[in-house]
C-alpha cells in the first residue's frame, strides 16, 4: 500500500478538494483499490464522498464505489487491514499532525504567500517524516501573473520541497464541484474544463511519484 496526505497548516487552501479528486480518479477511473480518510474534524471529505448523506461521527465509514471507501478519523491516522493500493488522507491544519502521520508523499496546496510562510512552522516535522514533499499552487492566480511568478519563486526557495510544474487556477467548474459534492468531471460543464484536465493530471503525477499504475 502507498499513501499520500494533503496537508498545510493554513486552512482553506484546497486540501479536501484535491484529496477528493485524487481518491475518486484513482479508484473510479484507474481501478486502484483506495481508502480515503478524513483527518479533519470538520468531516468534509466524508461528507463530499457520500454526496452529503453520511452522518459524521468518529469511525464513520462510507462505501463510495466498488474500489473506494471513505472513513472519518479526526486527527488520528487509523490502523486498518484493508488490502488496498492507495491510502489518501485529508489532513486538518494541525501542526501536531505534521510529524505524526506516516506517509510516502505529502501534497501541500498553496494559495498565496501566507500559506508558504505559515508552512515554515511545520516544515521541520514534515522533513523528519522522510516523505516526499510536493507543493501545488492552487487558486494562486488571483493577484495576477506577476504575483504568481513571485509566489512560485518564493516556494522554490524553500528547501526540501518540489513544486508541481503546473498550477490549478481559480475555476468555476471546480467551485461547482464543491457545491454538488461531486468531482468536477461529474458536474454541469465540468467535464473537459481546464479544472478537470488539471485535477486529472495532478492525480496521475501523484501516482507516478508513488510508483503506482492504474489497473484500467
Amino acid at each position: 500500500m502507498r499513501s499520500v496526505v494533503f496537508y498545510n497548516n493554513k486552512g482553506g487552501v484546497g486540501k479536501t478538494t484535491l484529496a477528493v479528486h485524487c481518491a475518486v480518479r484513482s479508484a473510479v477511473h484507474l481501478g486502484l483499490r483506495t481508502v480515503a480518510v478524513g483527518l479533519d474534524r470538520q468531516g468534509d471529505l466524508l461528507r463530499w464522498l457520500s454526496g452529503g448523506e453520511a452522518m459524521i461521527g468518529d469511525g464513520s465509514v462510507h462505501k463510495h464505489s466498488p474500489n473506494l471507501v471513505a472513513m472519518y478519523s479526526p486527527n488520528q491516522q487509523p490502523n486498518f487491514r484493508f488490502k488496498v493500493d492507495l491510502l489518501v488522507m485529508d489532513s486538518s491544519p494541525s501542526l501536531a499532525l505534521a510529524g505524526s502521520v506516516q506517509t510516502d508523499l505529502v501534497v501541500i496546496p498553496v494559495d498565496g504567500r501566507l500559506a508558504v510562510d505559515d508552512l515554515q512552522n511545520a516544515l521541520p516535522d514534515l522533513v523528519q517524516c522522510r516523505a516526499k514533499l510536493l507543493v501545488v499552487l492552487n487558486r494562486a492566480d488571483a493577484g495576477g501573473k506577476t504575483t504568481l511568478t513571485a509566489l512560485r519563486k518564493a516556494t522554490e526557495r524553500v528547501p526540501n520541497l518540489t513544486v508541481w510544474s503546473k498550477m490549478i487556477p481559480q475555476s468555476p467548474a471546480i467551485k461547482r464541484s464543491s457545491e454538488y459534492y461531486r468531482p468536477v468531471w461529474d458536474t454541469p460543464y465540468g467535464e473537459g474544463s481546464e479544472g478537470d484536465t488539471l485535477l486529472r493530471s495532478l492525480t496521475d503525477d501523484i501516482l507516478k511519484l508513488l510508483g503506482l499504475r492504474g489497473r484500467q
